[in-house]
């Protein structure tokens, strides 16, 4: 039987996610994802720098062969779209709209498993009676909400992390601090105000207490190693960025076993971990050989050269309180309050906590989660490139440490059998206050990221797919690198096109490297007058440009490049004034968000497609 949880989740994230456009967050979704995949399928599209053999040294040594000239991404959550898209091709079904949503599908499908198993996290770390209330955080997460159902490969580490979380064994729960004994049957025949007073000397924690009767509570998480390896392991070759999380529980989990069940038992937890860790590895290398047809070990290729060599910090350098100072004030709005308050029970002992933060239920479950996730953001903040999203595959954790503290004033009412919101929110166990407040203020930022914020971006992929512009021939995108999908959403066998790329410096010198993007930008007016239509390029990247001599149909480019001027030859002129006098009209103009808030400068401006005059 399906857990009504899981059906609440998808229903939700269903109603969330289709009826609105899909916008843009970033390049990964799709060319991380979707690219290979429908690559792989249809023969045609656009592969990074990452699915490609990286350039080998000459010494053509087995760690140079496969590690520094191996693949960058491996094909595990690529090959989930490669199903999508070969059941579309069979039934005829690319043709249509189905193109672009039943990925989306999928992407829903993955953040309602999150939510579930966020439900089911919560009775692990405090009891069955805190997982309603983490399903209620999970859903009105803006931070979920808007990067879960997306085909980024973070949204699947951080479900099969979750999932992993779920099945590690973790130290067991104790009975609640206050005894039931507290509400005697004879309470009841007292007169209200004596009750309430009653209550609040006992301090009753209505989810602590909820531990002493969890036979009556449906959710179960039971401990199982293999299958908590297995869903590990599966994540860190999709992306190795939770190794750090792993170590830190699987020492203790040995350190732990040792002393309570002696050397034999330790030993036999790091045979489970090594075999069942190896078989996982072993069959994410035999995905990807088939789907490349040669051997290679991307989570390695990916810490080798992004870690070893930083090739990461390329596309951005970051300090080492990037994630205290941005990533979890942005992940975890608006829940800061509650959660700083349950975090820190978790984590400091308390000895040293002030009077009001002794009181919250932080069983050793949350208190280890708290050290295990504190020493893994510890660790990625030594890197020197960070993102938000990096540490989505802890968010479901955090969630939970504000639970203590959101339903510590939680007291039942008899109200919430006659009224829905009460009911609700009894059902949360939140207070009337906390309740609102986590559900009414994401709604203002979600609407804009999901219906404004990056829309034409995507827009004008399937506006030229309909064929509304015209009959795309071929097409430049004269944009940031990977500011729009590609054949993922255009689906045009017969098209011609290229974008401006910036890959990395890999094989060559990095201090001469310059990308096509930063030759675009640097004088976009005299690109147009001398070079193009051929590709903005080094002299080495020539001999492998593919690009045709004739001018493309379709042009894209940001409003904010057409008002760039240059004087050449003693004539001012600009970006829009060479397209006409390439022959180009403006066809389409939609706006993309507030310029504020665009993460690149050269995003500015809304969006425009020219189509050259025939």
């Amino acid at each position: 039987m399906i857990p009504k949880a899981f059906i609440l989740a998808f229903l939700i994230r269903t109603l969330l996610t289709l009826p609105l456009p899909q916008t843009y967050f970033q390049p990964d979704e799709f060319y991380q994802a979707l690219e290979p995949a429908h690559n792989y399928v249809f023969g045609y599209g656009y592969l990074t720098w990452e699915w490609r053999d990286l350039t080998t040294p000459l010494t053509g040594t087995w760690w140079d062969i496969y590690m520094v000239g191996g693949r960058m991404r491996g094909w595990i959550w690529p090959g989930v779209f490669v199903g999508v898209y070969r059941v579309l091709q069979i039934t005829g079904l690319d043709k249509t709209e189905w193109i672009v949503i039943a990925p989306r599908l999928v992407g829903i499908l993955v953040a309602a498993l999150t939510d579930y198993h966020t439900y089911k996290l919560a009775s692990k770390l405090i009891g069955p009676g805190a997982s309603s209330s983490a399903l209620f955080l999970s859903l009105t997460s803006l931070f979920n909400a808007h990067l879960l159902p997306r085909s980024l490969s973070t949204s699947p580490e951080t479900l099969l992390t979750t999932m992993a979380l779920c099945y590690v064994p973790l130290p067991s729960l104790i009975p609640s601090k206050p005894s039931s004994d507290n509400l005697k049957p004879s309470a009841f025949e007292k007169d209200k105000k004596q009750i309430r007073t009653e209550e609040n000397q006992a301090k009753l924690d209505y989810i602590a207490m909820d531990r002493d009767v969890s036979s009556l509570y449906p959710v179960i998480c039971t401990d199982n190693l293999p299958l908590s390896v297995i869903l590990a392991t599966t994540a860190l070759c999709i992306r190795p960025t939770t190794i750090s999380l792993w170590m830190f529980l699987g020492i203790h989990l040995v350190i732990r076993t040792l002393r309570s069940s002696g050397i034999i038992a330790s030993l036999r937890v790091i045979a489970i971990a090594a075999i069942s860790s190896t078989a996982t590895f072993a069959a994410s290398t035999y995905i990807d050989y088939h789907f490349t047809g040669r051997l290679c070990f991307p989570a390695l290729t990916f810490i080798h050269h992004n870690i070893i060599r930083n090739i990461s910090s390329f596309y951005g350098s970051t300090n080492h309180l990037y994630h205290l100072t941005q990533s979890l004030p942005i992940m975890l709005f608006p829940i800061w309050y509650w959660w700083i308050q349950g975090f820190f029970s978790a984590l400091l002992p308390s000895s040293i906590l002030p009077g009001r933060l002794k009181q919250l239920d932080t069983p050793e479950p949350l208190r280890l989660m708290a050290r295990a996730v504190t020493f893994s953001i510890g660790i990625l903040s030594l890197s020197p490139h960070s993102e938000w999203r990096f540490l989505h595959p802890l968010l479901p954790a955090f969630l939970i440490f504000a639970i203590p503290s959101l339903t510590t004033s939680y007291r039942p009412t008899v109200f919430g059998i006659y009224r829905l919101s009460d009911s609700i929110r009894q059902y949360t166990r939140l207070t009337k206050i906390s309740f609102y407040l986590i559900l009414l203020a994401p709604i203002v930022p979600f609407l804009y990221l999901n219906l404004f914020h990056g829309k034409a971006q995507v827009e004008v992929m399937n506006v030229l797919r309909r064929g509304q512009l015209g009959e795309v021939g071929s097409l430049v995108s004269l944009t940031p690198c990977h500011s729009i999908p590609w054949q993922s959403h255009l689906h045009l066998k017969d098209m011609e096109g290229w974008f401006l790329t910036c890959e990395p410096p890999i094989g060559v010198n990095s201090e001469t490297h310059r990308t096509q993007q930063s030759f675009f930008y640097q004088s976009p007016v005299s690109y147009l007058q001398e070079v193009f239509p051929y590709p903005p390029a080094q002299l080495h990247e020539i001999a492998n440009l593919t690009a045709s001599p004739a001018r493309p149909t379709h042009l894209v480019l940001f409003g904010e490049v057409l008002r760039r001027l240059e004087t050449i030859k003693g004539v001012s002129s600009s970006v829009s004034d060479e397209l006409v006098r390439l022959g180009y009209e403006r066809v389409w103009h939609v706006w993309n968000g507030f310029d504020l808030l665009q993460d690149e400068d050269e995003r500015k401006g809304g969006l425009t497609v020219w189509r050259l005059i025939t």
